[in-house]
Protein backbone atom coordinates (compact mmCIF):
# COMPACT_ATOMS: atom_id res chain seq x y z
CA UNK A 1 0.00 0.00 0.00
CA UNK A 2 2.84 2.03 1.20
CA UNK A 3 4.85 1.88 -2.60
CA UNK A 4 1.24 2.47 -4.18
CA UNK A 5 0.94 6.15 -2.57
CA UNK A 6 4.83 6.41 -3.15
CA UNK A 7 4.80 6.08 -6.48
CA UNK A 8 1.68 8.56 -6.76
CA UNK A 9 3.60 11.18 -5.34
CA UNK A 10 6.29 10.42 -7.79
CA UNK A 11 3.84 10.92 -10.77
CA UNK A 12 2.86 14.29 -9.47
CA UNK A 13 6.47 15.43 -8.55
CA UNK A 14 7.67 14.67 -12.18
CA UNK A 15 4.22 15.76 -13.75
CA UNK A 16 4.52 19.22 -11.21
CA UNK A 17 8.47 19.89 -12.47
CA UNK A 18 7.54 19.39 -16.54
CA UNK A 19 4.91 22.22 -16.00
CA UNK A 20 6.98 24.24 -14.52
CA UNK A 21 9.77 23.81 -16.92
CA UNK A 22 7.13 24.53 -20.08
CA UNK A 23 5.96 28.11 -18.12
CA UNK A 24 9.59 29.33 -17.97
CA UNK A 25 11.71 27.41 -20.39
CA UNK A 26 12.46 30.46 -21.72
CA UNK A 27 14.35 31.82 -19.03
CA UNK A 28 15.37 28.46 -16.96
CA UNK A 29 19.08 27.72 -17.46
CA UNK A 30 19.36 25.64 -13.89
CA UNK A 31 16.54 24.57 -11.21
CA UNK A 32 17.68 23.42 -7.74
CA UNK A 33 16.13 21.64 -4.71
CA UNK A 34 17.61 20.76 -1.69
CA UNK A 35 15.67 19.04 1.17
CA UNK A 36 17.75 17.27 3.80
CA UNK A 37 19.76 15.38 2.54
CA UNK A 38 18.81 14.77 -1.23
CA UNK A 39 18.98 17.73 -3.52
CA UNK A 40 17.38 18.14 -6.90
CA UNK A 41 19.05 19.71 -9.89
CA UNK A 42 18.08 20.28 -13.31
CA UNK A 43 20.11 21.82 -15.91
CA UNK A 44 19.23 22.83 -18.89
CA UNK A 45 22.32 22.86 -21.64
CA UNK A 46 21.66 23.97 -24.85
CA UNK A 47 23.74 25.77 -28.27
CA UNK A 48 21.68 28.33 -30.37
CA UNK A 49 21.89 28.33 -33.89
CA UNK A 50 22.93 31.00 -36.24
Amino acid sequence: MLTKYALVAIVVLCITVLGFTLLVRSSLCELSTKERSMEFKAVLAYESKK
